[in-house]
């Protein structure tokens, strides 16, 4: 073969070979493209929903110095439930919101131990759903029994019970897989988003602050929040330590509770408000009083 026929033949093949690697650059980097300006698309989204939702509740503190207590309660909670659905869209797509996820598991995983397996086991068993509706139930008929009164207990029941069932229902909406089987101390194989043992907990422990720092200083009513704020971090801490919920997860839980807990105090507030406004009856004065 000449040296002219080798390089017709090179020539032939360079030319045939050369649209199909052409296409096949061309897509590779249009698939890189695409790809990064998902990812900045959906990062910038979930930015923009975060900055929605903590102005929603920026205003509702703001309406709430106001005295404007009804519509401080409502823009509160939908900045909370904003919050909520950002991470709900963010998990569902896999988001930016997510990447703290698989470190902060992994995280706890490396830290752990027999004394904190056991103490770990014993705080989520006892902030388990049933637990919590047990407790739930005790709180309000002793509520009922010390204060004669039927609302407070009410309330306290409706919203956590309207929390857990917005935790449900999400829980199917979005179905969320649990942490591999690797990393669980507990085998929990529903979906994991948001956690249902958060959101209960933390709903039942911030209305038992909220009812017993009721006309009660400030700074009490502040300390009985922050224990309450502190065993919700436990139950969470807990959650993540077992393997069997990511950050996401016990974010948006403790997210769904206070958003009910803002509406659950409005309506505590509502409940006092009018006790205090009902008259007193007179009192009988007897004649030989007079």
């Amino acid at each position: 073969m000449t040296g002219d026929s080798l390089s017709a033949i090179l020539q032939e093949h360079f030319c045939t070979l050369n649209p199909v690697l052409l296409s096949s650059s061309m897509f590779a980097v249009h698939s890189t493209v695409t790809e990064v300006f998902t990812e900045a698309a959906s990062t910038d989204v979930e930015a923009v929903g975060l900055a929605v939702a903590f102005g929603l509740v920026i205003l509702g503190v703001v309406l709430r110095t106001r005295d404007n207590r009804a519509r401080a309660a409502i823009f509160s909670a939908l900045g909370y439930a904003f919050a909520v659905l950002v991470l709900a869209v963010a998990v569902h797509i896999n988001g930016a919101l997510t990447g703290a996820d698989a470190p902060v598991a992994q995280w706890f995983v490396d830290h752990r131990n027999s004394a904190l397996d056991h103490l770990a086991t014993a705080i989520t068993t006892a902030g388990g759903p049933p637990e919590t509706a047990a407790l739930g139930i005790l709180v309000a008929v002793a509520l009922i029994w010390r204060t004669k009164r039927y609302g407070p207990a009410v309330v306290l029941l409706a919203t956590v019970a309207a929390a857990s069932v917005l935790c449900t229902a999400l829980k199917l909406i979005i179905g969320r897989d649990r942490p591999p089987l690797s990393m669980q101390l507990m085998l929990e194989t529903d979906h994991s988003f948001p956690s249902g043992h958060v959101t209960g907990s933390a709903a039942l422990l911030m209305m038992i602050a909220l009812i017993a720092g009721a006309r009660r200083p400030t700074a009490v009513r502040a300390l009985l929040l922050g224990i309450a704020l502190a065993l919700i971090v436990v139950v969470a801490c807990t959650r993540m330590y077992l393997g069997v919920h990511w950050l996401t997860d016990v974010c948006a839980g403790a997210l769904i509770a206070v958003g009910m807990v803002t509406l659950g105090g409005y309506a505590l507030h509502r409940l006092d408000t009018t006790t205090a406004d009902e008259p007193t009856p007179p009192r009988h004065i007897s004649p030989v009083a007079r």
